[in-house]
């Protein structure tokens, strides 16, 4: 053996090698894929796994399962999502019928289905396959696939027929899916009212997506699921949380753990309890905070609350007790203030959303980053491994923060990015983590005078963009898997797609759902003469953007001008407004 042929890579044994793979950029592998057969197969076999173990990405509704496919293919669909969200190429829609009444909708995510809180309603959006078997979303690789297609919403009406009233009282709060039982949640409600709900099975085909929507039918607007349990933290009574003088609570938020085994609650009173899911019977873990959360989160060892100019967090043993004596405040601005977190979220782990596959939810996220939306106009980003109760990195969007925007939602999407939902204009911020000093400095406007022109390219992948619809409405929810930011508004769901779905006809939606949009179209449009609607917060400072609208200059088939399908945004630029539109979707 020569000391050339010794030398070569391929010749190198895998523990040696994957020192070198570890070290390298995708464009580095890809170019070594090229010098010769021998080394290509290394690549392929050692190279490419080893490089999705380090940059991860949440593939719940993947369209076959992520562990069906080629590992190069998925290299090949993280590039493209990546690339999608630093170039601000995206898909936007709207996804309607709108809702009858303007409401603070709850918003989850499983491995097949879309789960809204919407009143005193649970809507349903199945999560199924193309009708072809596959989806054609992912032009990035040669598989043919991508993500699973929303299919029209099924009603599920939360009643109580012992209540004496109506209305926003009986509205739901939070919904926590049950990993281990499908189609079983956790729903909470304004009145104070927490059950663990099943909903009847219906049976759909993925392969047969029209018969099978032949088979639906109105009946299903009204179907009552059926309660397995119901939880108070008050055993004499068992109906609901009583407070000390006597009259029930209002709950302002619930969540779960991420396989549900755990959930939490907040009154506005500020008592937090915490329950075993498969456990109604055994007394929740209570303590009380000195004011309402406004933000609540559970984790296995911790829970997380949002208070008025803090982050509260409370560890939790193995069996549940929580460890007041041992809690941590963190902070947002360092003169906290009026200034509250609106959001929080952890990334998304292994067990997050119920899949098939146990890497399918996991992400490259460092799991110890804490994000969080605050009233003050910023997203901040905490490490719960420091001793420091100040933030890591903040993030602004000079726009929405001159406008004393606050950020209701937030979530991460990508690899490198996250996602913040306003509460003016409909508007949805993208950062990237790995530019965080863009943003920062933002709060002082001196800066922007100083860093004049240079500036300016350093910030263009930071950038927002209006939720589809454009009527300026808070967005409450933020969820995003395989490359699809979904989220709510008051008066409906959108969802912005990197992933490339949105290309071909119905890869997004099925036909059932786009024949219920335009249905809702025409019947919008016919009772417009009636009435306008005008969003929540529409008549504040800056509320009435006419940009942030965009209307096709063609007519529709009533006379008016056609509403523009897709979505308007903006970089984060310092000195102008640089606006872009999406794609419309097929």
């Amino acid at each position: 053996m020569t000391i050339e042929s010794e030398s070569n890579l391929d010749n190198l044994p895998d523990d040696v090698l994957a020192l070198i793979f570890r070290r390298l950029e995708l464009k580095d592998l890809i170019g070594l894929k090229c010098v010769a057969r021998g080394i290509a197969e290394r690549v392929d076999g050692l190279g490419i796994p080893l490089y999705l173990s380090l940059h991860r990405q949440s593939h719940c509704t993947a369209s076959p399962p992520i562990h069906q496919w080629a590992p190069l293919d998925i290299v090949r669909y993280n590039h493209r999502i990546n690339r999608s969200l630093a170039s601000h190429t995206l898909h936007a829609l709207q996804i309607v019928p709108e809702w009858p009444q303007s409401v603070i909708p709850a918003l989850e995510i499983t491995e097949d289905q879309l789960v809204l809180g919407v009143g005193s309603k649970i809507l349903i959006h199945p999560l199924v396959h193309s009708s072809s078997g596959k989806s054609r979303a992912g032009c990035g690789n040669s598989s043919g696939s991508g993500g699973k297609v929303i299919d029209r919403s099924i009603e599920y009406v939360i009643e109580d027929r012992t209540k004496k009233y109506q209305g926003g009282k009986s509205d739901i709060v939070g919904i926590v899916p049950i990993s281990s039982i499908k189609n079983d949640f956790i729903v909470a409600q304004f009145d104070g009212t927490i059950q663990r709900v099943a909903l009847p099975q219906l049976v759909h085909d993925d392969h047969n997506i029209e018969a099978d929507n032949r088979d639906r039918n109105t009946s299903q607007a009204n179907i009552s699921p059926r309660m397995k349990a119901r939880y108070s933290s008050d055993f004499s009574l068992g109906h609901g949380r009583i407070s000390t003088q006597g009259h029930r609570e209002s709950i302002n938020t619930l969540v779960g753990t991420d396989d549900g085994a755990r959930f939490m609650s907040t009154s506005i009173s500020g008592k937090v309890d915490i329950y075993s899911t498969h456990s109604p019977w055994v007394e929740p873990t209570s303590f009380q905070l000195k004011s309402r959360a406004w933000s609540s989160l559970l984790s296995p060892t911790n829970a997380l609350l949002g208070i008025q100019g803090s982050i509260q967090l409370y560890p939790i043993c193995p069996t549940g007790a929580v460890l007041e004596d041992h809690k941590r405040k963190l902070i947002g601005p360092e003169t906290p203030l009026l200034s509250s977190p609106y959001s929080l979220h952890l990334p998304t782990s292994s067990t997050s959303i119920p899949t098939s596959s146990s890497t399918s939810g996991q992400s490259s996220h460092n799991p110890n980053i804490l994000l969080s939306g605050w009233y003050d106009s910023h997203i901040r980003l905490h490490d719960l491994r420091s001793s420091s109760p100040l933030p890591t990195t903040q993030f602004v969007d000079p726009y929405t923060w001159s406008d004393n925007s606050a950020y209701y939602s937030t979530t991460y999407i990508g690899e490198h990015h996250i996602a913040g939902g306003n509460s003016k204009h409909g508007t949805v911020s993208f950062f990237d983590l790995r530019n965080p000093t863009s943003s920062l400095n933002y709060s002082n406007p001196t800066n922007d005078q100083n860093q004049g022109q240079g500036h300016r390219g350093n910030s263009s992948s930071n950038w927002s963009c209006f939720s589809p619809g454009g009527k300026g409405s808070p967005v409450y929810a933020l969820k995003s898997d395989n490359g699809i930011l979904y989220g709510t508004t008051e008066r409906r769901l959108f969802c912005l797609t990197f992933n490339g779905q949105g290309s071909h006809k119905n890869d997004l939606i099925t036909s059932n759902l786009e024949n219920a949009m335009k249905e809702s179209y025409y019947l919008r449009k016919n009772k417009n003469k009636n009435g306008r609607y005008v969003p929540n917060g529409y008549k504040g400072r800056g509320g009435k953007w006419t940009w942030t609208v965009k209307y096709d200059n063609d007519h529709d088939e009533l006379g008016g001008m056609r509403e523009y399908k897709g979505a308007r945004g903006y970089e984060h630029r310092s000195r102008y407004i640089d606006l872009f539109d999406s794609l419309e979707p097929v």
